[in-house]
Parts: structure tokens; sequence; C-alpha cells
């Protein structure tokens, strides 16, 4: 009876194991190059070893027909752990968005723990029959419920960072959704233990590795893709992709690096960044190709649209207190990338000096008395 109860735990928790070590030597390795990432999982992988051992309690007890209030501690633990946990990935893809926003969706976790708790006094979430079997009451499946709603909302949100040129973390998050959902439902339909968090071990592995990877495509600064990037992305674009390029180069970044600092320069960048990225829809790539110079590709959008982008983002530059030169090419038949984006850069350094223009005349306006 031991040894198959010991060969159960081993066939159960071996993979995780091993998913855990292999990430945290991972983590150990690449922590210098991307401590950003690293930080953000350090709640979910300190909350799946948590599930793992409170799991492995459970498992035991259940062998042992133990049906103590102790069994019905470890079963609340455990079902808030992995609430926890699927919160803590929630945050990390919408880490982006307002604080407001992330305390809303604690709301869902704290109902869970409190309906979860009433267990300790009540048998309307569940209890344990003298055999140690496990009896649902009404409210049961609440913690079900609640996975549910977090599963819906990761992936609603991986839709919605679509037109943030996040197509990559979009099919990732839906994936890792689906697959998490799947893992549960082959839990509940064959009795079977060790396959979820398996599932979760795996989820929580490849979104620390993707977004390691994703970040080196990016810019620090601005989250904006990146000139390697840019020059991966572009080799290939031919006339028939129907391809528009914005060349953008923002105002007098010297002068503020020079009269303010290098951190109100970092803020001008940023704030440029956020004018270009909130006018963005799907279809526009967004870059960082230099100091201060950014290009936005657009594949596959009607010239109408594009037009109408290039008003919003002239529009909104006014208002903002950044200020940046710009000009749009369209592809043309025959021509390679590096033809439209010359004319595009051409464009905005036309741009810029009629720009540059406009404010000496402005200052060479006499001041009225």
């Amino acid at each position: 009876m031991y040894d198959e109860f010991l060969q159960q735990m081993v066939q159960i928790n071996f993979l995780p194991l091993c998913i855990i070590v292999f990430l945290i030597i991972f983590i150990g390795f690449n922590d210098v190059y991307e401590h950003e990432v690293t930080v953000m999982f350090i709640k979910p992988i300190f909350f799946l070893i948590l599930l793992i051992v409170i799991d492995n309690f459970d498992y035991y007890m259940v062998n042992g027909h133990n049906a103590t209030i102790i069994h019905k501690i470890i079963t609340i633990l455990g079902y808030n752990i992995r609430i926890t946990l699927m919160l803590s990935l929630i945050f990390i893809e919408i880490r982006d968005e307002s604080h407001r926003a992330k305390m809303l969706l604690h709301i869902p976790a704290f109902v869970n723990i409190v309906i979860t708790f009433m267990a300790l006094f009540t048998d309307l979430v569940f209890t344990y029959a003298e055999n140690g079997d496990f009896v649902r009451g009404p409210l049961g499946l609440t913690p079900h419920v609640v996975s549910f709603i977090y599963s819906v909302i990761l992936f609603v949100y991986g839709i919605h960072i679509l037109k943030y040129d996040r197509w990559r973390e979009t099919v990732v998050v839906c994936i890792s959704t689906v697959l998490s959902l799947l893992g549960t439902g082959v839990e509940t339909l064959f009795m079977l233990r060790g396959i979820l968090i398996g599932v979760i071990s795996l989820v929580v592995a490849f979104f620390y590795m993707f977004l390691h990877v994703e970040y080196f495509k990016r810019d620090i600064l601005t989250g904006a893709l990146n000139r390697v990037s840019f020059y991966a992305d572009t080799k290939n674009l031919e006339s028939k992709d129907m391809v528009a390029v914005f060349s953008i180069d923002l105002n007098d970044l010297k002068i503020i690096n020079d009269t303010q600092g290098h951190s109100a320069g970092d803020d001008a960048i940023r704030g440029a960044a956020q004018v270009i990225r909130k006018n963005l829809i799907k279809g526009m790539h967004f870059y960082r190709i230099g100091g201060d110079e950014f290009v936005i590709v657009c594949i596959g959008i009607e010239k109408s649209i594009i037009e109408s982008t290039e008003m919003k983002l002239r529009s909104d530059m006014i208002l903002s207190t950044y200020k940046f030169a710009m000009g749009c090419a369209y592809m043309e038949d025959d021509e390679v990338f590096e033809d439209v984006y010359k004319r595009a850069d051409r464009e905005m350094y036309l741009n810029k000096r009629m720009m540059k223009g406009e404010r000496r005349k402005n200052l060479q306006k006499p001041t009225s008395v």
C-alpha cells in the first residue's frame, strides 16, 4: 500500500518539479539581463511551489481517508492558492493597466476566500464524510466558477492586446487558458490527479521564457519594438502587402537632455511614444529605432485609415507636451521596403524644417504693448 502511494506521488510530482528546477536555473542564468521579467514571476513561482506542497498534503490525507478539520483547511488553502496563482499571472498580462483595474480584479478572489472558509463552519461548500470521501455542497463550485471568470478575463484581454501589436502574447495567453481548462476537465472527468498542476507548471515556465524573449525584441524605455525587430520584420515586405510607413522624430531631444538632464529626455521619449501608441490599430507595428527616432509600419491597412491616423497623431501631438516631426509614404509597385522608408524619412525631415521655420516666425513676431 505504501509503495503504491509513493509511486503515485512520484508520478504526480516528477514533471512539475522538473519544470520548476529548470525554470529556477534559467532565471539564475538570465536575471541580470531581464531583471524586470524575473521580478514579475517571483509570485507565480512561489504560489506554484506552495500549491504543489498543499496538493501533496491533500493527496496524502485523501489516501489515508482523513476527515479531520486539518484536511478541510488544506483543501481550502488549495482552492485559494490556485486562484491566487491565476490572479498573479493575470497581473503579469495586464501589467500596463491602471492600479484601479488591478484592484477590482481582487474581488472574485476575495469572494472565493470568504465562501471557501465557510467550509470550517458549515457544509454549504464541502465536507468530508467519516470514511474521508469528499462531499460537495451547494456552494462547492464557487472556486471553479471564480477560476472560469479569471480564465475568461485572461482570454478576453489576450484578444484586446492584439491592437497593441502583441499578437504573439495573445496566442500564448489563449493557448495557456485553453490548456488549463482542458487540464481541469480531464482531472474532473477521469478522477485523476496531477494533470492540472503539470499544465500550470508548463504555462508558468513557458510564459516566463516567452516574455524573456519578447523583452529582447523591445525597447526597454518605451515598450516599442526595437531596431533589431524592425530590420527582421521588414526585410521581406513587398508592395502587395499594402505597406505604408511613418517616420517620426522627436523634436529638441538634445536641448532637453542638455538643459534638463537625461531623465527629462527619457520622459520626453516615453511621452512621445505614449501619444503615438494610443492611436495605433491592428496591423500597425511600432518601433523605436534610435534615440529620438520612431517608425510605424502599416501592413494591409486602407489608405483612408492611414490618413485618418496621421491626422489624429498630429492633433494629439499639438495637445501634448512633446512635439515630433512626421512623414508618411506608401510602398509602390516594384519597390523594396528600404525605398519607401527613405521616402517617409525625407517627408519627416521636410516636416521638421517646416516646424522649425514656423517656430522662428512665431519668435520673431513683435509683441503688442
